[in-house]
């Protein structure tokens, strides 16, 4: 029987390759670089950040409907009125504190408008919470 070579992270291996490498990681360590890989939705995570990141994500989603939709009036009305309500749920997410990276993540893609805007550096919610979370001061 042949017998099984045991990696550890102070060994250099002979012959390195991902197998022997992922041989030498600590359990703890491969199960969080695994669990890490998977969404969040995946994982089972739900803060109150993510709940309110997925209402607001319905409401820019009908938001876009009812523009594209929007014949007079009355779709303008609809459209102020899921605007009003998205900006209440980005306070109420921005107020909150981030309790693991996907509510981080959430945040950015809420206060960037997906991507399209940035807040100020010196006064939005966002960057505050950001270098409050690494120390810095810049």
């Amino acid at each position: 029987m042949a017998e099984a070579k045991h990696i550890t992270m102070s060994a250099k291996p002979e012959d390195p390759d991902r197998r022997g490498f992922l041989l030498g990681l600590p359990a703890t360590g491969a199960a969080l670089v695994v669990a890490g890989a998977l969404p969040v939705a995946a994982q089972g995570v739900d803060t109150p950040i993510l709940r309110l990141f997925r209402q607001h994500c319905a409401i820019m989603d009908a938001t876009k409907i009812c523009i594209s939709a929007s014949t007079g009036k009355s779709g303008d009305e609809e459209v102020e009125r899921l605007s009003c309500y998205s900006g209440e749920i980005e306070d109420e997410m921005m107020a909150l504190p981030c309790t693991c990276a996907a509510d981080f993540a959430a945040k950015v893609i809420v206060d960037t408008c997906r991507g399209g805007i940035f807040s100020a550096w010196e006064t939005g919610a966002l960057w505050i919470e950001a270098r409050a979370l690494t120390g810095s001061e810049i």
